[in-house]
């Protein structure tokens, strides 16, 4: 198959439904989960050194999990929702939201790059939040978001 037809191949699975799509994203937000409460553990252990190689690791899987999100999930919801306006713009504003979370995800791993900056009183307070957030995004997707694509 020459090139021009594997990109034409490719093209077309991101604007076709698949049934194991929301269970596979479903599958990321438990590893990255998995993750961060490693991170908590270690942290509450006061294990710091198996800290950054699991931010690195939490980092890695959750970056795995947007381009999934952007580039199937979000891009077949834009289309198949692309002449209802109201649908529309809710699911703008739900990517959006994602970038800022994503911002916020790699701000957080740029400020706690080694063991010293990690043993302070904000890691576990800028950990915390992050936590939270997390949380109510996933939970949001799960329960909300994710009943469009079907």
């Amino acid at each position: 198959m020459g090139l021009l037809q594997n990109i034409i191949k490719k093209i077309k699975k991101i604007y076709t439904f698949e049934n194991k799509l929301i269970t596979e994203l479903k599958d990321d937000h438990e590893k990255i989960f998995t993750i961060f409460m490693k991170i908590e553990k270690n942290f509450q252990k006061n294990n710091l050194k198996k800290i950054p190689e699991l931010l690195k690791k939490f980092h890695y899987e959750y970056k795995l999990h947007i381009v999934y999100e952007d580039n199937y999930f979000y891009t077949y919801l834009k289309n198949k929702y692309n002449n209802d306006k109201p649908v529309l713009n809710f699911i703008d504003e739900k990517q959006k939201e994602m970038a800022v979370i994503t911002r916020a995800i790699n701000n957080f791993i740029k400020k706690y790059d080694n063991i010293e900056k990690i043993n302070t009183s904000t890691f576990k307070k800028d950990l915390k939040k992050l936590g939270n957030m997390l949380y109510k995004r996933i939970s949001f997707e799960e329960s909300k978001l994710y009943t469009l694509y079907t």
